[in-house]
């Protein structure tokens, strides 16, 4: 009668074969005097199987006790909520103040200093991620400059048009957030496709610089905000797996984007249908 030799499958099986191997000629002189070795080495519970994700990398929040990746989560949320409502705040400054409509249409040159300061910001957060208060500063400063852009934008359309593209977004992001908790798919991987599908997106347009085309605006905007739908998982996956606990600043950073982007595309297809 042969016997099968079961090789372990990973380093942590490894660990656990040989403490019980230990164990079974532990000799120690603490059990001979009546006392119970309550107290292990801790090679014979590897860090990362202790509620942890066993098919994380290490140094992910997935890899991390169920602890540490719930207050991530509460910290992302939290700064992610001041973002959104701070934004708010400052749109609703603008709208309310008189001329600034007649002021974009007339100076449409004032947001590209926000745009190229909305990128000097971006990029220097990239590197202070995890430099504290730098990090907080950046992004305090980085929420102004797309706040103010966005005030720009939305102070072009009629409130109930903005009513309803905000609660539209709301509703879809915690739709989306709620799907992306609950599913097993690895939604990393459309990331390449995604990518390339928001480059068609640029060039369409720029494409609509020149054509000024009502309907061609139309379809674009259907086409972003479905594809900012799909980064929205996608980024929530990652946020939720693949990220360091560190870095909270960029993964804030990018679903704020995320949320922007997608009310921004909402907001033109609302205005588009109210006309």
């Amino acid at each position: 009668m042969s016997t099968a030799i079961r090789m372990p499958k990973d380093d942590a099986e490894v660990g656990l074969l040989h403490d019980q191997d230990d164990s079974d000629h532990d000799t120690s002189p603490m059990l001979n005097s009546g006392q119970n070795n309550t107290s292990r080495n801790e090679s014979m519970w590897p860090k990362d199987m202790i509620g942890r994700n066993l098919g994380a990398k290490m140094g992910t929040v997935a890899s991390e006790k169920i602890s540490i990746r719930m207050a991530f989560l509460r910290k992302v949320f939290g700064i992610l909520s001041f973002q959104v409502i701070y934004t708010i705040a400052i749109c609703v400054a603008l709208y309310k103040t008189p001329g600034l409509q007649s002021f974009i249409l007339h100076n449409a040159w004032v947001l590209l200093p926000l745009l190229f300061a909305s990128l000097g910001l971006l990029l220097a957060m990239h590197f202070h991620a995890r430099n504290v208060p730098t990090n907080y500063l950046l992004l305090i400063g980085f929420t102004t400059i797309q706040a103010l852009t966005l005030g720009c934008v939305v102070s072009m359309y009629k409130l109930h048009s903005i009513l309803e593209a905000a609660c539209l977004t709301a509703v879809i992001v915690v739709a989306l957030f709620f799907y992306t908790l609950q599913s097993r798919r690895d939604f990393v991987k459309g990331y390449a496709l995604s990518f390339s599908l928001l480059s068609v997106l640029l060039m369409a347009s720029m494409l609509q610089i020149f054509f000024m085309s009502p309907k061609f605006n139309f379809f674009i905007s259907v086409f972003g905000a479905g594809l900012f739908c799909v980064f929205l998982i996608i980024d929530m996956d990652i946020i939720m797996h693949g990220v360091s606990p560190e870095d909270y600043i960029l993964a804030c950073v990018t679903l704020y984007l995320d949320v922007i982007n997608l009310f921004i595309h909402l907001l033109q297809i609302v205005g588009e249908a109210n006309r």
